[in-house]
C-alpha cells in the first residue's frame, strides 16, 4: 500500500489560516458582518488640526511634558507645537465596541467608508511572533514622525528623500558595517516580509474587494515592486509552530509597510498614492479608556482599541489617535513614551505614499531587473561586477543581476 504524500507546510497553514479563501468564502464571511450608515458632519469631530485627549489627565500630562521639549524639527507647523483639545463624547456619532466589528457607509452615497474587523488573526502564537516582529522592526528603524507621540517607522520599499524620491529599501537606524549587522538586517526584512505577507492575505480573502482593488491596481498601473525585500521572487517565510515555513503560491504584500508603537496624531487628512490605508492592531491596552483611540472625524466616529483587529478607512477623510495617558519613558527622549498601566498599542500599516509615481520613474533598477536574463554565460567583465545591494549582500546572480547606484 502506497503511503499518503505528506502535505505541504504552506498549504496546511493557508488553509488553517484561511489565506487563500474564495470569493463566495468571502462573501458569506463578510455577510455576518454589521453595517451601519452614517451621514458626513459638516464639520470633523474631533476637530481638525488639534491633538484630541482622551481624557483631562491625559492633556494635562502632554501639555506638561511638551512644554519642557524643543522640537525635533524646527519646519513642524511652523515652529509651533499643536494645541490640545479634550475630547466631548457627546459630539460623536458612533463609537465601536472593543468586541464589535461592523462596517460604515455614507448615508448618502453608500460608499463604504470604514471598516473594523475584530478577532482577526485565528492564531494567537503568529500574532504574539508578529508583536515581536513589529518591536524589532521599531527598534532598528528611523522614527519617521518624530513630532508625534509614539514611533511610527518605515519597512520594505519606500520612495526616496524628497529632493531625490526613488523606490529602495527602508533604511536602518545604524550602519551596518560589519557582517553581524548585515545578517541581522536580513533576518530582520525576512520577518517582516513574513509577517506583512500573512497579513495581506488574510486581509485579501476577509476585506471587501474594492479595498484589496485599490493596491493591486495601484501596482499593476505604475508597475511597482511588491513587498520582495529585493530578492526577486515570490515566495515570504513565517516561522510558525517553531519551524520556518515559506509559501510559494500566495501574493506577495503591497510595497510599502509602516510598523508603529503607541501612536498618535492630530486631526488631519492626507493624500496617498491610492485610497484606502489597511491596518492590523496586533495589540492594544485593555482598558479603552485612558485614550489612544483611533477616530474617523469626517463622521465623528471613535473606535475603542482591541488586540487582534484589523480596520481600513480612506486617507482623504478626516482621522486621527486620542492622546493617552502618559508618563516619560526611560529613553527621556520622543517617540519613547509609555503608559502608566505598562500596556501598549503596536501593530503595522500598508499606505502607499502619494510620492510612490514619481518615485518609480526614477528607479531604473526596475526596469533592469525586469529586462529578461540573459541566455548565455557572462562575459569576464561582468562576472567581475563587485557593486552590491544598500546593504552590502552580495547580489543575487542566479536569477537577474540587480543594479543599484
Amino acid at each position: 500500500m502506497k503511503a499518503e504524500k505528506a502535505t505541504r507546510p504552506d498549504l496546511k497553514y493557508t488553509r488553517k489560516l484561511g489565506l487563500n479563501w474564495t470569493p463566495e468564502e468571502r462573501d458569506e464571511y463578510i455577510s455576518n458582518i454589521k453595517v451601519v450608515d452614517l451621514p458626513r458632519l459638516e464639520e470633523p469631530y474631533p476637530i481638525n488640526d488639534f491633538f484630541t485627549a482622551g481624557t483631562p489627565k491625559a492633556k494635562r500630562e502632554w501639555d506638561a511634558y511638551w512644554k519642557e521639549k524643543q522640537l525635533v524639527d524646527p519646519r513642524y507647523n511652523k515652529g509651533q507645537r499643536r494645541a490640545i483639545i479634550n475630547l466631548d463624547k457627546s459630539r460623536l456619532q458612533y463609537v465601536i465596541k472593543q468586541d464589535e466589528s461592523v462596517m460604515f457607509r455614507d448615508a448618502d452615497t453608500k460608499e463604504l467608508v470604514l471598516v473594523v474587523l475584530r478577532n482577526f488573526i485565528p492564531d494567537d502564537n503568529i500574532r504574539e511572533t508578529m508583536i515581536e516582529i513589529c518591536r524589532e522592526i521599531l527598534k532598528y528603524r528611523r522614527d519617521d514622525r518624530r513630532e508625534d507621540p509614539g514611533m511610527l517607522v518605515h519597512f520594505g520599499y519606500t520612495c526616496g528623500s524628497r529632493n531625490q524620491p526613488r523606490i529602495q529599501m527602508a533604511a536602518p537606524n545604524v550602519r551596518l558595517d560589519t557582517h553581524e549587522k548585515q545578517e541581522r538586517e536580513r533576518r530582520l526584512n525576512v520577518k517582516a516580509q513574513g509577517m506583512a505577507g500573512l497579513l495581506w492575505n488574510m486581509m485579501r480573502s476577509r476585506l471587501p474587494p474594492e479595498i484589496i482593488a485599490e493596491y493591486n491596481d495601484l501596482i499593476e498601473e505604475y508597475d511597482l515592486p511588491r513587498m520582495d525585500m529585493m530578492r526577486d521572487d515570490d515566495t515570504f517565510s513565517f516561522k510558525i509552530d517553531g519551524k520556518m515555513v515559506t509559501f510559494r503560491d500566495l501574493e506577495l504584500p503591497p510595497p510599502s509597510g509602516l510598523s508603529a508603537i503607541n501612536y498618535a496624531r492630530y486631526t488631519h487628512k492626507e493624500i496617498n498614492g491610492n485610497n484606502w490605508i489597511v491596518a492590523c492592531t496586533c495589540k492594544a491596552p485593555r482598558n479603552p479608556n485612558k485614550g489612544g483611540n483611533f477616530y474617523l472625524a469626517s463622521y465623528g466616529i471613535m473606535m475603542e482599541p482591541a488586540s487582534n483587529t484589523v480596520s481600513a478607512w480612506h486617507p482623504t477623510d478626516y482621522h486621527g489617535t486620542t492622546l493617552y495617558e502618559m508618563m516619560e519613558g526611560p529613553e527621556k527622549r520622543a517617540g519613547y513614551e509609555v503608559r502608566p498601566d505598562g500596556e501598549i498599542n503596536t501593530g503595522m500599516v500598508f499606505e502607499v505614499s502619494k510620492a510612490i509615481k514619481n518615485a518609480r520613474y526614477n528607479s531604473d533598477w526596475l526596469n533592469e531587473r525586469a529586462r529578461p536574463k540573459l541566455s548565455k554565460p557572462l562575459g569576464q567583465a561582468a562576472a567581475r561586477i563587485d557593486k552590491q545591494t544598500r546593504y552590502g549582500l552580495r547580489p543575487r546572480t542566479s536569477r537577474r543581476i540587480i543594479y543599484l547606484q
